[in-house]
């Protein structure tokens, strides 16, 4: 264990200085990202029992998000990203701290707040989405994008199995949030010290967009569809089916120590050839558990669903991120101007295929009652995942095959 560590630390140690200051960034973030995630969903919930507020709070934050982008986009121009990334982890910290220490039990303030966090959260992201494609290149991003999920994965099983069951026994939401708020100014601090190159700014939109980006904008639409519905299902299942935020703590950490060692494990031993088989499984997972939870609902099949949830998820993203920077990369050529209007388009079709999985969880739950949406909402969302990847593969192969056959 000692020898495998030291190899660990000294792979470390080969990555690019600032590449290395970047992980332990991500890592403080990462520390706090389920105080502000899966407890804020678990607070909205146990204080007001009402999905529709849940919904409109993280509807309105997909809808701010590339919003924010933009906006990020012009500000980059004028301000220094390291000072511009400290900032957007400050909008975080005032809008995750308001909405613990706010009474809100309307649904224009659940609206208004999920609005405040989608500004924190877009800002912080451009300024990180940046960094990391400036500081990592093919040779590493695997490496990166592995150890980053394995941290990720391996302290939220600390933090949510601590936070859940602190939080039954009398821990308070407001102390919670005031620790992440640290952890995030932290985290924003070790960028802000550092001297990076801030991006040059040129069109903010795509114009005349080719058809492999065509291609990656409806994939990143299809992963929002069940990324977003991930924002609040799982939580909400175990909330209402199983207990309380101890028991959520508990589930959520075990689904971390599964996704740690798969994930660190294909970070260190994958190649870029292997994105694509990997990514195929996620997304046929997601649809048999989802199958599984609509076919069979009880206690038992909530289990099975909230712990392979989590791993489904990050492995969507660990497969697709890499050949998707990759694409940017080459689309970009030599214009660097051109690389910040590649991530405002990702974001936007991100967040309209959130927005759509929110709506229909909303809609179900509407008409045919919470646990109804519950129970459903996982298998229509995945089933229109799967038969939009379907389409897109068949018009890819088709459109190969007229290219092959005129050349």
């Amino acid at each position: 264990m000692i020898n495998f560590i030291k190899f660990e630390i000294s792979h470390f140690k080969n990555l690019p200085k600032k590449t290395q200051k970047l992980l332990i960034s991500f890592f403080f973030y990462a520390t706090a990202f389920p105080m502000i995630s899966i407890f804020i969903n678990a607070f909205i919930w146990q204080n007001n029992n009402n999905i529709s507020y849940l919904i409109f709070f993280r509807a309105a934050q997909f809808f701010i998000i590339p919003l924010a982008f933009l906006l990020g986009g012009i500000l980059l121009k004028v301000l220094r990203i390291n000072l511009f990334y400290f900032i957007g982890s400050l909008f975080i910290v005032v809008s995750s701290v308001l909405i613990i220490f706010l009474k809100n039990d309307t649904t224009l303030r659940f609206l208004i707040m999920g609005g405040l966090m989608g500004l924190g959260t877009g800002l912080y992201w451009i300024n990180r989405s940046f960094l990391t494609m400036k500081e990592t290149n093919d040779d590493n991003r695997s490496y990166f994008f592995g150890l980053l999920f394995s941290f990720a994965t391996l302290i939220g099983l600390v933090v949510t199995l601590l936070v859940g069951w602190l939080i039954v026994f009398g821990f308070s939401y407001q102390l919670l949030m005031i620790v992440a708020s640290i952890l995030i100014i932290f985290s924003g601090m070790i960028i802000l010290k550092m001297d990076f190159e801030t991006p040059k700014i040129g069109r903010l939109f795509i114009h005349n967009s080719s058809y492999i980006w065509t291609r990656k904008r409806f994939i990143h639409l299809g992963i929002g569809l069940v990324e977003g519905m991930a924002w609040i299902i799982p939580g909400l299942l175990i909330l209402t089916v199983l207990g309380n935020e101890g028991v959520l703590g508990t589930l959520t950490a075990i689904s971390s120590i599964i996704s740690a060692v798969l994930i660190y494990y294909y970070g260190r031993k994958s190649h870029s050839k292997d994105n694509k088989i990997y990514f195929i499984a996620s997304v046929i997972l997601a649809l048999v558990t989802a199958l599984l939870i609509a076919l069979v609902f009880n206690k038992f099949t909530v289990i099975v669903y909230s712990l392979l949830n989590g791993l489904i998820i990050n492995f969507m993203w660990l497969t697709i991120v890499p050949p998707i920077l990759k694409n940017i990369d080459f689309e970009v050529g030599r214009i660097e101007e051109k690389r910040f209007s590649y991530i405002l388009d990702s974001e936007f079709f991100l967040n309209i295929g959130r927005i759509i999985s929110l709506v229909i969880c909303l809609l179900i739950a509407n008409f045919y009652g919470v646990t109804n949406s519950l129970r459903f909402s996982p298998l229509i969302l995945s089933f229109l995942q799967v038969c939009l990847f379907i389409y897109l593969e068949k018009v890819w192969k088709k459109n190969l095959n007229h290219f092959l056959t005129n050349s």
